[in-house]
Protein backbone atom coordinates (compact mmCIF):
# COMPACT_ATOMS: atom_id res chain seq x y z
CA UNK A 1 0.00 0.00 0.00
CA UNK A 2 3.10 1.99 0.81
CA UNK A 3 4.32 1.44 -2.55
CA UNK A 4 1.37 2.99 -4.37
CA UNK A 5 0.82 5.88 -2.02
CA UNK A 6 4.14 6.59 -2.43
CA UNK A 7 4.21 6.40 -6.20
CA UNK A 8 1.23 8.57 -5.99
CA UNK A 9 3.00 11.70 -4.18
CA UNK A 10 6.17 11.21 -6.78
CA UNK A 11 3.73 11.21 -9.66
CA UNK A 12 1.73 14.40 -8.24
CA UNK A 13 5.20 15.69 -7.62
CA UNK A 14 6.75 15.44 -11.20
CA UNK A 15 3.39 16.30 -12.46
CA UNK A 16 4.01 19.95 -10.47
CA UNK A 17 7.00 20.68 -11.51
CA UNK A 18 6.27 20.01 -14.90
CA UNK A 19 3.43 22.42 -14.76
CA UNK A 20 5.19 25.13 -12.54
CA UNK A 21 8.39 24.55 -15.35
CA UNK A 22 6.10 25.41 -18.41
CA UNK A 23 3.95 28.34 -16.54
CA UNK A 24 6.82 30.78 -16.71
CA UNK A 25 8.10 33.83 -14.82
CA UNK A 26 5.99 35.45 -13.22
CA UNK A 27 5.62 39.47 -12.87
CA UNK A 28 6.82 40.98 -9.18
CA UNK A 29 6.18 44.05 -9.92
CA UNK A 30 4.49 46.61 -7.76
CA UNK A 31 3.95 49.51 -9.07
CA UNK A 32 0.91 51.23 -9.36
CA UNK A 33 -0.53 52.86 -13.07
CA UNK A 34 -3.35 55.23 -11.24
CA UNK A 35 -4.82 57.45 -13.52
CA UNK A 36 -2.03 55.90 -16.43
CA UNK A 37 -3.75 55.53 -19.93
CA UNK A 38 -2.82 52.26 -21.96
CA UNK A 39 -4.09 50.80 -25.05
CA UNK A 40 -4.47 46.99 -25.16
CA UNK A 41 -4.98 45.52 -28.89
CA UNK A 42 -6.81 42.44 -28.92
CA UNK A 43 -8.40 43.00 -25.68
CA UNK A 44 -11.60 40.77 -26.13
CA UNK A 45 -10.28 37.38 -25.41
CA UNK A 46 -7.14 35.33 -24.08
CA UNK A 47 -3.80 37.33 -23.46
CA UNK A 48 -5.04 40.84 -24.17
CA UNK A 49 -7.89 40.10 -21.42
CA UNK A 50 -5.80 38.66 -19.01
CA UNK A 51 -3.31 41.38 -19.15
CA UNK A 52 -6.11 44.36 -18.85
CA UNK A 53 -7.63 42.86 -15.58
CA UNK A 54 -3.83 43.31 -14.54
CA UNK A 55 -4.05 46.42 -15.57
CA UNK A 56 -7.19 47.55 -13.96
CA UNK A 57 -6.24 46.08 -10.66
CA UNK A 58 -3.00 48.41 -10.56
CA UNK A 59 -5.53 51.55 -11.11
CA UNK A 60 -4.98 51.81 -14.94
CA UNK A 61 -6.97 53.75 -17.29
CA UNK A 62 -8.01 51.21 -19.97
CA UNK A 63 -8.45 51.72 -23.23
CA UNK A 64 -9.20 48.78 -24.96
CA UNK A 65 -8.95 48.35 -28.52
CA UNK A 66 -11.10 45.30 -30.25
CA UNK A 67 -12.46 44.21 -33.44
CA UNK A 68 -15.35 42.76 -31.73
CA UNK A 69 -16.69 45.53 -30.07
CA UNK A 70 -19.45 43.68 -28.37
CA UNK A 71 -16.76 41.25 -27.00
CA UNK A 72 -14.93 43.94 -25.42
CA UNK A 73 -17.94 45.51 -23.63
CA UNK A 74 -18.35 41.82 -22.35
CA UNK A 75 -14.66 41.62 -21.40
CA UNK A 76 -15.54 45.61 -19.53
CA UNK A 77 -18.22 44.30 -17.52
CA UNK A 78 -16.27 41.52 -16.69
CA UNK A 79 -13.37 44.03 -15.13
CA UNK A 80 -16.25 46.54 -13.25
CA UNK A 81 -17.73 43.53 -11.55
CA UNK A 82 -14.08 42.64 -10.25
CA UNK A 83 -13.00 46.18 -9.90
CA UNK A 84 -16.04 48.85 -9.70
CA UNK A 85 -13.57 51.99 -9.98
CA UNK A 86 -12.08 50.71 -12.69
CA UNK A 87 -11.92 53.46 -15.69
CA UNK A 88 -12.29 51.06 -18.72
CA UNK A 89 -12.87 52.65 -22.57
CA UNK A 90 -13.91 50.19 -25.34
CA UNK A 91 -12.65 51.55 -28.94
CA UNK A 92 -12.84 49.59 -32.63
CA UNK A 93 -10.08 48.59 -33.97
CA UNK A 94 -9.46 46.09 -36.97
CA UNK A 95 -5.52 45.78 -38.01
CA UNK A 96 -6.26 44.43 -40.63
CA UNK A 97 -7.74 47.77 -42.33
CA UNK A 98 -5.47 50.85 -42.55
CA UNK A 99 -8.26 52.95 -42.43
CA UNK A 100 -9.82 51.47 -39.28
CA UNK A 101 -6.31 52.07 -37.80
CA UNK A 102 -6.39 56.33 -39.31
CA UNK A 103 -10.05 56.68 -37.37
CA UNK A 104 -8.85 54.25 -34.34
CA UNK A 105 -5.42 56.92 -33.84
CA UNK A 106 -7.65 59.88 -34.86
CA UNK A 107 -10.47 59.31 -32.21
CA UNK A 108 -8.28 58.58 -29.60
CA UNK A 109 -6.08 61.86 -30.31
CA UNK A 110 -9.39 63.75 -29.95
CA UNK A 111 -10.01 62.34 -26.41
CA UNK A 112 -6.79 61.68 -24.61
CA UNK A 113 -3.69 64.52 -24.19
CA UNK A 114 -1.32 61.69 -23.39
CA UNK A 115 -0.48 57.92 -23.31
CA UNK A 116 1.63 55.97 -20.92
CA UNK A 117 1.73 52.07 -22.66
CA UNK A 118 0.97 51.08 -26.07
CA UNK A 119 0.45 46.99 -26.08
CA UNK A 120 0.67 45.79 -29.49
CA UNK A 121 -0.72 42.26 -28.65
CA UNK A 122 -3.60 41.76 -31.02
CA UNK A 123 -2.61 38.94 -33.89
CA UNK A 124 -3.76 36.03 -35.95
CA UNK A 125 -2.50 32.73 -36.77
CA UNK A 126 -3.20 29.99 -39.17
CA UNK A 127 -6.00 32.34 -40.65
CA UNK A 128 -7.56 31.37 -43.68
CA UNK A 129 -5.34 32.76 -46.20
CA UNK A 130 -6.54 36.34 -47.99
CA UNK A 131 -5.43 39.29 -49.53
CA UNK A 132 -6.86 42.48 -46.95
CA UNK A 133 -8.52 45.70 -48.56
CA UNK A 134 -5.19 47.42 -48.77
CA UNK A 135 -3.56 44.54 -50.64
CA UNK A 136 -1.38 42.97 -47.99
CA UNK A 137 -0.99 39.32 -46.58
CA UNK A 138 -3.69 39.27 -43.50
CA UNK A 139 -1.26 37.78 -41.46
CA UNK A 140 1.50 39.86 -42.16
CA UNK A 141 -0.85 43.32 -41.64
CA UNK A 142 -2.78 42.46 -38.65
CA UNK A 143 0.36 41.05 -36.77
CA UNK A 144 2.87 43.65 -38.06
CA UNK A 145 2.28 45.94 -40.58
CA UNK A 146 -0.97 47.16 -38.54
CA UNK A 147 1.02 47.50 -35.16
CA UNK A 148 3.93 49.40 -37.49
CA UNK A 149 1.41 52.01 -38.53
CA UNK A 150 -0.77 52.46 -34.84
CA UNK A 151 2.27 52.92 -32.93
CA UNK A 152 3.59 55.69 -35.29
CA UNK A 153 0.40 57.61 -35.25
CA UNK A 154 0.24 57.24 -31.36
CA UNK A 155 3.86 58.62 -30.83
CA UNK A 156 2.67 61.90 -30.32
CA UNK A 157 0.82 61.27 -27.22
CA UNK A 158 3.48 58.57 -26.16
CA UNK A 159 5.68 61.21 -26.07
CA UNK A 160 3.27 63.86 -24.49
CA UNK A 161 3.83 61.37 -21.55
CA UNK A 162 6.19 61.66 -18.69
CA UNK A 163 7.39 58.09 -19.18
CA UNK A 164 6.19 56.14 -22.12
CA UNK A 165 6.31 52.12 -23.31
CA UNK A 166 5.27 50.20 -26.15
CA UNK A 167 5.50 46.60 -25.81
CA UNK A 168 5.10 44.22 -29.09
CA UNK A 169 3.89 40.82 -27.96
CA UNK A 170 6.39 39.12 -30.31
CA UNK A 171 6.59 34.87 -30.37
CA UNK A 172 9.51 32.40 -30.15
CA UNK A 173 8.13 31.45 -33.85
CA UNK A 174 10.80 34.01 -34.99
CA UNK A 175 13.16 31.55 -34.75
CA UNK A 176 11.53 29.27 -37.32
CA UNK A 177 12.08 31.73 -40.06
CA UNK A 178 15.03 32.92 -42.11
CA UNK A 179 16.29 35.97 -43.87
CA UNK A 180 15.24 34.68 -47.33
CA UNK A 181 11.84 34.30 -45.46
CA UNK A 182 11.49 37.76 -43.90
CA UNK A 183 12.40 39.04 -47.72
CA UNK A 184 10.00 37.45 -49.26
CA UNK A 185 6.55 37.54 -47.06
CA UNK A 186 7.32 41.15 -46.62
CA UNK A 187 7.43 42.08 -50.68
CA UNK A 188 5.99 39.58 -52.42
CA UNK A 189 2.46 39.90 -51.35
CA UNK A 190 0.00 36.18 -52.09
CA UNK A 191 -2.60 33.81 -51.05
CA UNK A 192 -0.02 30.85 -51.42
CA UNK A 193 2.36 30.72 -48.23
CA UNK A 194 2.96 28.41 -45.33
CA UNK A 195 0.68 29.73 -42.46
CA UNK A 196 3.72 29.26 -40.18
CA UNK A 197 6.09 31.07 -42.43
CA UNK A 198 3.51 34.07 -42.13
CA UNK A 199 3.40 33.98 -39.24
CA UNK A 200 7.25 34.08 -37.87
CA UNK A 201 8.20 36.67 -40.69
CA UNK A 202 5.47 38.63 -39.03
CA UNK A 203 6.41 38.43 -34.87
CA UNK A 204 10.22 38.66 -36.41
CA UNK A 205 9.43 41.99 -37.83
CA UNK A 206 7.94 42.95 -34.91
CA UNK A 207 11.14 42.32 -32.84
CA UNK A 208 13.35 44.03 -35.49
CA UNK A 209 10.48 47.10 -35.37
CA UNK A 210 11.33 47.28 -31.16
CA UNK A 211 14.99 47.39 -32.42
CA UNK A 212 14.86 49.81 -34.53
CA UNK A 213 12.49 52.07 -33.14
CA UNK A 214 13.65 51.84 -29.90
CA UNK A 215 16.81 53.32 -31.20
CA UNK A 216 15.23 56.14 -33.11
CA UNK A 217 13.65 57.26 -29.73
CA UNK A 218 16.61 57.12 -27.58
CA UNK A 219 16.69 60.50 -26.96
CA UNK A 220 13.20 60.65 -25.66
CA UNK A 221 11.07 59.32 -23.19
CA UNK A 222 9.33 56.51 -24.74
CA UNK A 223 10.65 52.94 -23.96
CA UNK A 224 9.47 49.88 -26.61
CA UNK A 225 10.36 46.38 -26.10
CA UNK A 226 9.30 43.19 -27.19
CA UNK A 227 7.83 40.32 -25.40
CA UNK A 228 6.81 36.41 -25.95
CA UNK A 229 4.12 35.41 -24.07
CA UNK A 230 5.36 31.47 -24.62
CA UNK A 231 2.62 28.62 -25.78
CA UNK A 232 -0.59 29.97 -24.54
CA UNK A 233 -4.10 28.44 -24.66
CA UNK A 234 -6.00 31.32 -26.45
CA UNK A 235 -8.68 31.54 -29.30
CA UNK A 236 -5.36 32.40 -31.63
CA UNK A 237 -5.23 28.20 -32.68
CA UNK A 238 -8.88 28.63 -33.66
CA UNK A 239 -8.10 27.62 -37.33
CA UNK A 240 -5.32 25.07 -36.61
CA UNK A 241 -6.65 22.21 -37.81
CA UNK A 242 -4.91 19.55 -34.64
CA UNK A 243 -6.68 22.37 -31.97
CA UNK A 244 -9.70 23.45 -34.03
CA UNK A 245 -11.31 19.60 -34.23
CA UNK A 246 -12.70 18.64 -30.90
CA UNK A 247 -11.43 14.91 -31.39
CA UNK A 248 -7.59 15.85 -32.09
CA UNK A 249 -7.83 18.40 -29.16
CA UNK A 250 -9.80 15.87 -26.65
CA UNK A 251 -6.57 13.65 -27.44
CA UNK A 252 -3.94 16.18 -26.74
CA UNK A 253 -5.71 17.97 -23.79
CA UNK A 254 -3.67 15.81 -20.74
CA UNK A 255 -0.62 16.93 -22.49
CA UNK A 256 -1.57 20.89 -23.05
CA UNK A 257 -2.78 21.10 -19.31
CA UNK A 258 0.81 20.30 -18.48
CA UNK A 259 3.09 22.36 -21.18
CA UNK A 260 0.28 24.89 -22.26
CA UNK A 261 -0.21 28.76 -20.17
CA UNK A 262 -3.05 29.78 -19.58
CA UNK A 263 -3.88 33.45 -20.28
CA UNK A 264 -2.74 34.78 -17.57
CA UNK A 265 0.45 33.28 -17.25
CA UNK A 266 1.16 34.32 -20.67
CA UNK A 267 0.47 37.96 -19.80
CA UNK A 268 3.23 38.33 -17.47
CA UNK A 269 5.76 39.13 -19.39
CA UNK A 270 3.92 41.78 -21.23
CA UNK A 271 2.89 42.92 -17.63
CA UNK A 272 6.58 43.13 -16.81
CA UNK A 273 7.78 45.31 -19.70
CA UNK A 274 4.97 47.85 -18.29
CA UNK A 275 5.96 47.64 -14.56
CA UNK A 276 9.26 47.07 -14.12
CA UNK A 277 11.63 49.87 -13.21
CA UNK A 278 14.33 48.40 -15.12
CA UNK A 279 14.44 51.20 -18.29
CA UNK A 280 16.44 49.66 -21.03
CA UNK A 281 14.81 49.83 -23.94
CA UNK A 282 15.01 47.08 -27.60
CA UNK A 283 14.87 44.37 -25.68
CA UNK A 284 13.28 41.52 -25.61
CA UNK A 285 11.50 40.11 -22.81
CA UNK A 286 10.75 35.89 -21.62
CA UNK A 287 9.39 34.52 -18.45
CA UNK A 288 9.55 38.55 -17.17
CA UNK A 289 13.69 38.51 -17.80
CA UNK A 290 15.06 39.53 -20.79
CA UNK A 291 16.38 37.07 -23.67
CA UNK A 292 17.91 36.84 -26.50
CA UNK A 293 15.58 36.81 -29.60
CA UNK A 294 17.48 35.27 -32.78
CA UNK A 295 20.34 35.79 -34.41
CA UNK A 296 18.48 37.61 -37.21
CA UNK A 297 16.17 39.78 -34.94
CA UNK A 298 19.28 41.20 -32.90
CA UNK A 299 20.99 42.08 -35.75
CA UNK A 300 20.99 46.11 -35.82
CA UNK A 301 21.47 46.39 -39.72
CA UNK A 302 18.88 44.14 -40.65
CA UNK A 303 16.40 45.96 -38.21
CA UNK A 304 17.25 49.05 -40.09
CA UNK A 305 17.25 47.83 -43.49
CA UNK A 306 13.45 46.22 -42.66
CA UNK A 307 12.46 49.59 -41.48
CA UNK A 308 12.99 50.87 -44.86
CA UNK A 309 11.71 48.57 -46.41
CA UNK A 310 8.55 48.60 -44.56
CA UNK A 311 7.85 52.11 -45.07
CA UNK A 312 8.65 51.66 -48.64
CA UNK A 313 6.15 49.19 -48.94
CA UNK A 314 3.35 51.36 -46.94
CA UNK A 315 4.26 54.85 -48.98
CA UNK A 316 0.88 54.86 -50.32
CA UNK A 317 -0.60 54.49 -47.12
CA UNK A 318 1.49 55.51 -44.59
CA UNK A 319 2.66 58.72 -46.37
CA UNK A 320 4.77 61.17 -44.21
CA UNK A 321 2.27 60.37 -40.93
CA UNK A 322 5.57 59.13 -39.23
CA UNK A 323 6.70 60.95 -36.18
CA UNK A 324 9.65 59.25 -36.22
Amino acid sequence: MWKYISGIVVAGGVTYGVMRYFAGGICRCTTRLDGLVIIVTGANSGIGKALSFELARRGATLILACRDTKKGLDVKCEILVEIPSAEVYIKHLDLASFSSVYKFSQNISSEFREIYGLVNNAGIFYHPQTITENNFDITLQTNYLGPFVLTHYLLKLLKASDHARIVNVSSNAHRMVNYYDLQAVTTWQSEFRSHFIAYGVSKLGLILFTRELSKQLSNTNVIVNAVDPGNVNTNIFRYLPSLSNPWLYALQWPIRVLVVKSPQQGAQSALHALLTSNRSTGQYYSDCKLSLPSPIASNDKIAKEYYRITLDILADIFGTESDC
